[in-house]
Order: C-alpha cells, then sequence, then structure tokens
C-alpha cells in the first residue's frame, strides 16, 4: 500500500520530528505471511511508528501496523483481519481491492 499523505497538511513537524496522515486502499491479493507493506507517497520520508488498529471504511476490516524490527528506519506491514471473528484475510483473498483506510503515524527524512 502506498499510503498517499493529506497534500499541503502533513507531514507537519513536531519538535524534530513530523506527523503525518493519509489514505489508502487494500492489496489487489493479499499476502498473510508477508502482509500489506506500507510506502508513503514521498520516498524522502521513513515511518518511524504507524498507527493500527483501525477499520477500513464501512468497518469490515481492521488493520494492524507490524514493524520489521525495533529501532528507526525499520520497514512497516499492514496484516488485515475480518472485523467481526477477527480473523486474518486469507492468503491470497483479492477482497482487499479497493477497501480504503485513513491511517497516521510518525516519519522522519533521509
Amino acid at each position: 500500500m502506498i499510503l498517499t499523505l493529506f497534500d499541503g497538511l502533513y507531514p507537519d513537524f513536531v519538535g524534530r520530528r513530523q506527523l503525518f496522515a493519509g489514505t489508502g486502499t487494500g492489496p489487489a491479493v493479499y499476502n498473510s505471511t508477508t502482509g500489506d507493506i506500507v510506502t508513503l507517497n514521498n520516498t524522502r520520508l521513513y515511518i518511524d511508528v504507524l498507527f493500527g488498529g483501525i477499520q477500513s471504511v464501512g468497518g469490515v476490516y481492521t488493520v494492524f501496523a507490524r514493524p520489521s524490527a525495533v529501532g528507526i528506519r525499520q520497514s512497516w506491514t499492514l496484516h488485515w483481519f475480518i472485523t467481526v471473528g477477527m480473523t486474518e484475510v486469507a492468503n491470497g483473498s483479492a477482497a482487499l481491492a479497493g477497501v480504503e483506510i485513513q491511517l497516521g503515524g510518525f516519519c522522519g527524512q533521509f
């Protein structure tokens, strides 16, 4: 997922870090092993933390953010769960294509 930041509003500095908020859509085909890899539409920024536990528009899905390790400049993935029952979406599912979410977090600049 490429998270599209709200143009003109984010990222915004808070001290030496930046806050961001933006929207994205689910993957065309979901891989539950690797998750949905998240990047920002500004390639000069890296994600320090990504807020998870967010429901999709309509509430059918809930996403949880997972870092590849602890520390700065880690890669982040989203793992998609069906809100009712909290079971992870099946590997290879195309049901997430076009499902919209809005996320935020903290980022830094390369």
